[in-house]
């Protein structure tokens, strides 16, 4: 009984042997060359050509996978397959620490009628991209220490910095003197007052009767002459923009001289009221 077991397992192996001679017998007729194979650094892209037996049809699922690191080195950007060539692009994506003799990935490839073709490898060498003169004396790299920097003088740059400090703190004079001394001189008139009474509300002296003569100030010079609540005639024909804003400006003209000229002294108007009152002028004035 044993002899016929002994007999059976035998035969199976031999089975077997066969199948995968016949493997290999097929990887025989597999050719593949590099078209680079030294001097190879990391970032650098390689070509596989291959060459498969003739009157095979490959199954193309079962080609590597693109766009996938096969491997510690080599990762696959593309395969084209024409005919019985397959071109294989790869990138090197690592390096060793030393210069080192590697291989493309073994791959098994599955033909249409369910047999097996075997992709051998190639060898190529890789380089580090580290310098030589980092090795000790055994050849091993050693890390570099941190570089120590050297103190630097710093006079010119102070120099430079205060130079533009005193340039700006300049410009900032000038505008300043330019906004509150001389612009206001170009101002127009509303333009003016709106200034003026936005200046006493920012510094927070809001003074209505300050702000009712700045308006008076604004509408005489926009009439060319002194006006009065009797005059305002001359003010609609210098400035008919003034119009639609009648009723308002006989309202201020008539509350004013109540409150400036009459014996009783009527109160003045709002400062908030001659504020928005102004600020609607300015807004014809830009538009006249």
């Amino acid at each position: 009984m044993r002899v016929w077991i002994l007999c059976w397992v035998l035969a199976m192996s031999a089975n077997v042997y066969a199948e995968e001679t016949a493997v290999l017998t097929d990887g025989e007729a597999v050719t593949i060359s590099l078209d680079r194979s030294w001097g190879l650094l990391i970032g650098d892209e390689i070509t596989a050509a291959i060459t498969l037996p003739e009157n095979i049809e490959i199954d193309t699922s079962s080609l590597p996978q693109r766009n996938k690191r096969h491997g510690a080195w080599l990762y696959l950007r593309d395969n084209e397959l024409s005919g019985n060539r397959l071109l294989m692009h790869y990138q090197i994506t690592n390096v060793p620490a030393e210069t080192r003799e590697v291989a493309t990935p073994v791959f098994d490839l599955r033909t249409t009628d369910g047999g097996f073709i075997n992709i051998p490898e190639a060898p190529l060498k890789i380089g580090s991209f580290l310098a030589a003169e980092n090795a000790d004396a055994d050849g091993r790299f050693v890390p570099r220490g941190d570089k120590v920097l050297m103190p630097s003088d710093n006079a010119a740059l102070q120099q430079q910095l205060w130079t533009a400090l005193l340039v700006l703190i300049v410009s900032v004079f000038i505008w300043l003197a330019w906004h509150f001394g001389f612009r206001p001189r170009q101002r127009l008139p509303f333009a003016h007052a709106v200034f003026e009474l936005n200046k006493m509300r920012w510094l927070g002296r809001k003074n209505a009767d300050m702000a009712s003569r700045n308006l008076h100030h604004a509408f005489n010079r926009s009439a060319g002459t002194v006006l009065v609540a009797s005059q305002l005639d001359k003010l609609w024909q210098q400035c008919p923009w003034l119009l639609p804003l009648q009723p308002e400006i006989d309202s201020f003209y008539q509350q004013s001289a109540t409150h400036f000229f009459s014996s009783q002294g009527g109160d003045a108007k709002d400062y908030g009221q001659l504020l928005d009152l102004a600020r609607a002028c300015r807004a014809r004035e830009k538009m006249a």
